[in-house]
């Protein structure tokens, strides 16, 4: 059985925001970025998936940090529908912004089914609400 492609644990908290490391797999890499969120973020993200998922849109993007000047990080999560059968795409860009030797950016794509973004999304809010301090969901679809 292929393993879940998001794996997000929470590292440090303050009051007003926290830091993340979330871990996503594609078919032939594997990213790591640590990034710092808010539970307002993580809302935008979690309302975004449900009017993706009632299909009010057919196309979500979720962007976390700016793409370019000095950040601490860019991580774009693009969920579209692959095909009228319930596939869905997720596009995934992720830039760590570090000094060279360190730099990474990746962009890839994962293909898997509404019910996983559903899982994700229901992931998120127990995130939010403090029920859950990390998490695995996605399982991607294997041909």
């Amino acid at each position: 059985m292929p393993e879940p492609s998001i794996r997000l644990k929470k590292i440090w908290e303050d009051l007003n925001f926290f830091e993340v490391s979330l871990e996503v797999k594609g078919i032939s890499c594997t990213v790591t970025l640590n990034i710092y969120t808010s539970n307002d973020d993580l809302g935008d993200l979690r309302q975004g998936l449900k009017m993706f998922l009632n299909l009010q849109q057919t196309e979500f993007t979720w962007i976390s940090g700016i793409d370019n000047g000095n950040t601490t990080h860019f991580l774009s999560l693009r969920f579209f529908l692959h095909n009228k059968t319930g596939t869905v795409g997720m596009e995934i860009i992720a830039d760590n912004k570090a000094e060279k030797p360190y730099w990474m950016r990746s962009n890839f794509f994962i293909l898997t089914e509404l019910g996983q973004i559903d899982d994700f999304e229901e992931k998120i809010e127990q995130l939010i609400q403090e029920e859950i301090d990390e998490f695995e969901s996605v399982i991607p679809i294997t041909y």
